[in-house]
């Protein structure tokens, strides 16, 4: 399984949009894939649940917080028990509110960087380690997955180390506009330093030029300059402003369901195909669930 993290510590670059449109074309393409919403706003997982979760369900948190937790067992919040089918062709776990306080919640623990790591490992190895007899007592999923997404908050903090830590790539939306591109050298330090101290295997897949409005007259120059500074790193697909996506956040369902005709549509199928070839879910295929 490719562990990926849509990450960008600016707002309003598309991360949970990228995520959800993504995770349907792999998904459309035949990947097996998961999304784990890590944002406290919960875009993601209001898209998926038309809801906020409410204060007393599980979350993504629950499983960070226990993650190796001797004294609260971490056998309680396997990873796979918080697994959300959808009809949307993918399966999701959702977010909470309290992720934006998950500092407080873990404390001082030396392996805090490492606790996302451990739960979605628990995911990838459930059938190597005999862990499915454990999640099938909690009738929890028991699908093996190609890609899991991660969808992160707009910051550099701890879910973002976490999320770096725990991925093998990362996929970054970016805005075309001055101020977007000059975060994106302190994302690439980040990391760097992640990768040098905690994962020695993230790497950044690309750069994603998104929500792009070919009308506007400094976007071909934003485009030019991206280029030129980053090189390989950016993707070659490029997602243009359209209203269709933001109807499909808004009613909860994808662009298959939504705009079937629509050109977005291709061009999120574009991206996953270069996303494919980029990484190594087309290696880790199908062929793993009849393990």
């Amino acid at each position: 399984m490719d562990t990926v993290s849509i990450v960008n510590q600016k707002g309003g670059v598309g991360k949970t949009t990228t995520t959800i449109c993504l995770a349907a074309a792999l998904s459309k393409l035949g990947h097996s894939t998961l999304v784990i919403d890590l944002d406290p706003q919960m875009n993601g997982t209001k898209w998926m649940l038309g809801r906020e979760l409410k204060e007393d369900e599980a979350s993504v948190l629950d499983a960070i917080i226990t993650a190796g937790d001797e004294e609260q067992s971490s056998s309680d919040w396997p990873l796979a028990r918080l697994i959300e089918p959808s009809d949307l062709g993918f399966d999701f776990v959702p977010a909470h509110a309290d992720l934006a306080n998950v500092e407080g919640e873990i404390g001082e623990k030396p392996s805090r960087p490492y606790l996302l790591r451990e739960r979605v490992q628990e995911v990838e190895e459930k059938y190597q380690f005999g862990y499915l007899d454990e999640v099938d007592a909690y009738n929890a999923s028991d699908e093996v997955y190609d890609v899991c997404l991660l969808d992160c908050p707009p910051s550099l903090g701890l879910l973002v180390v976490q999320a770096l830590t725990a991925s093998d790539g990362l996929i970054v939306p970016v805005s075309v506009d001055g101020m977007s591109m000059q975060g994106l050298s302190q994302l690439v330090s980040t990391t760097r330093e992640v990768r040098k101290y905690l994962n020695e295997s993230v790497e950044i897949i690309g750069l994603l030029p998104n929500n792009l409005d070919y009308r506007a007259g400094l976007v071909n120059e934003g485009l030019e300059a991206l280029r030129k500074n980053y090189g390989d790193l950016v993707l070659d697909t490029e997602v243009p402003w359209r209203s269709k996506i933001i109807e499909a956040s808004t009613y909860g369902t994808t662009l298959y369901d939504h705009a079937p005709s629509s050109d977005a549509l291709e061009i999120y199928e574009n991206l996953a195909q270069e996303v494919v070839s980029k990484t190594s879910i087309a290696e880790t295929g199908k062929a793993q669930s009849s393990v």
